[in-house]
């Protein structure tokens, strides 16, 4: 056997681990590098169900290879009509540049409008007109009399429009005019009985005898009597307005308010005639301020309360005439400048019945102060040479009623 077969067997050897080390060596190098590799992959994709998928940076349009042309008209495309849309959808309305709104819709100029510009919405402008059918009752005549045998009636609830007519150039601000009228009122009683009525004026001591045909003696006493006490309310407005869009009604103006009675009381006595007539008018002119105030009870219903306030300077007169037969024995007048006040104030339901109708319907109540009625000016009662020469302008009036109404908008 060869001896020298062991230094070529170590030298297969070595060269063989040799091999294996560089190998080994060679494979890391590469494990490294593929590591590498992968990582910079995973940044730029999207692992999703065991499919990857390419992420491109929308800042770097190009790294995809897009035509960066045809990308900004797409993306300024795109702008456009989502800027169109926040528009249409934002307010139903159009948009106008600063300078020209105003105080339109509540705002003001210099407020960042769509896309970062100033602007500012407009509102387009609408009327309305409304009528109501009034059925109102004057208070407190009520067992009123001059007559000791008989006595008035409460008056009756009469019928009269109201009709309101406005425009609104913009969301908020208006104008407004009003017409409130006439309503008439009538109490009608009379009595025949012969030689058995009689009078609860009394006569002026300086003149005995003089009220002989009212049944003032009961010794002769009147056979036909009659009392008629008549009262007419009605009025005209204009008014600022400032709309809260549909929740509520704010309004100041000016308004004009005629409130007048006659009270007629007739005797006959035998061949002989009497009368007592007066006439008590107001002439009201001044401001007053409101609201009207909305809540919603259902999809289409709501509820309202209506309130007034008014201050006015009260043109008041009366006049007094009083004949026995042929004899005047009171004829006498008197005017003055005084301070009166008409307050309103009213509930009630509305109902929406269209797009521009509506229908409504409710309760009111007014209070009427500082002004001279008939009754009042026949509270003295002896029948003197200057009776009915001081007028008397302090007396209160009270009136209820209900209302019903259509409503138009446009």
């Amino acid at each position: 056997m060869n001896n020298n077969w062991f230094p070529r067997f170590a030298a297969r050897m070595f060269g063989t681990l040799a091999a294996v080390g560089m190998a080994w060596s060679g494979l890391g190098v590469e494990t490294t590098q593929a590591q590498q590799v992968n990582s910079m992959q995973s940044a730029n994709t999207l692992m999703h169900e065991g499919q990857a998928f390419r992420v491109v940076q929308a800042s770097d349009p190009a790294a995809a290879g897009w035509n960066l042309d045809a990308f900004q008209t797409a993306t300024d495309s795109s702008s456009s009509a989502f800027g169109s849309q926040i528009a249409q959808v934002g307010h139903r309305h159009h948009v106008q540049s600063c300078g020209s709104c105003g105080t339109q819709c509540g705002g003001s100029c210099g407020s960042v409008g769509y896309g970062g510009g100033m602007a500012c919405p407009t509102c387009d402008p609408y009327r309305y007109a409304t009528v109501e059918a009034l059925y109102m009752r004057r208070e407190g005549i009520d067992n009123f009399t001059l007559a000791r045998d008989f006595a008035l009636d409460d008056l009756d609830f009469e019928w009269a429009p109201r009709i309101t007519v406005g425009m609104v150039p913009d969301c908020v601000n208006g104008i407004e005019i009003g017409f409130t009228g006439v309503l008439d009122w009538e109490s009608d009683a009379s009595v025949n009985a012969v030689d058995a009525l009689s009078t609860l004026l009394i006569e002026d001591p300086a003149q005995p005898g003089t009220l002989g045909t009212f049944g003032f003696n009961a010794l002769d006493e009147a056979d036909a009597q009659r009392q008629i006490y008549e009262s007419r309310f009605w009025s005209v407005e204009m008014n600022r307005t400032m709309m809260a869009w549909d929740v509520a009604k704010l309004l100041i103006g000016g308004r004009y308010v005629d409130f007048e009675e006659d009270l007629n009381y007739t005797t006959v006595n035998g061949a002989n005639t009497g009368i007592l007539r007066n006439n008590a008018a107001n002439r009201m002119i001044g401001v007053q301020v409101g609201a009207d105030i909305f809540n919603p009870m259902g999809r289409f219903s709501s509820s309202y309360v209506r309130a007034r306030a008014g201050g006015f300077l009260n043109l008041a007169e009366s006049s007094v005439l009083v004949r026995n037969e042929n004899d005047i024995l009171a004829n006498g007048s008197d005017e003055s400048s005084e301070i009166s006040g008409l307050f309103e104030f009213g509930t009630g339901v509305r109902y929406q019945a269209g797009e521009i109708f509506a229908v409504r319907g409710g309760f009111e109540a007014w209070y009427l102060t500082g002004v001279a009625t008939s009754e009042e000016q026949i509270s003295s009662a002896t029948v003197t040479p200057t009776f009915g020469r001081s007028l008397i302008a302090d007396d209160d009036v009270f009136f209820i009623g209900l209302t019903f109404g259509a409503e138009l908008k446009y």
